[in-house]
């Protein structure tokens, strides 16, 4: 905060945001809205379009969504069995 009013010169030793004689904010502001820059994986996910509509219609993108999600979870599923196998020391026939 300075320890002047921006607009009048008035002395702002409290530094009260708006200026106690004139009424208009005392201090310039240090940062605008466009500064902050969201850099997180959400604000990536909302910046990116998900699907091309251009060159994949929406079907053929729930199919091969379907099919990823579809081998994550057998992959996980074969993960966690193989896992309790090993610990067991149970052996496949």
């Amino acid at each position: 905060m300075s320890k002047a009013c921006q607009y009048c010169n008035e002395p702002n030793p409290e530094g009260w945001f708006n200026c106690r004689s004139c009424g208009n904010k005392s201090s310039p502001q240090k940062y605008t809205v466009n500064s902050i820059i969201r850099d997180t994986p959400m604000a990536t996910a909302i910046r990116k379009d998900q699907i091309n509509f251009g060159t994949v219609d929406m079907e053929g993108h729930m199919k091969k969504t379907k099919a990823s999600n579809d081998k994550l979870a057998k992959d996980k599923l074969h993960n966690s069995v193989a896992k309790i196998w090993k610990k067991d020391k149970v052996t496949l026939k």
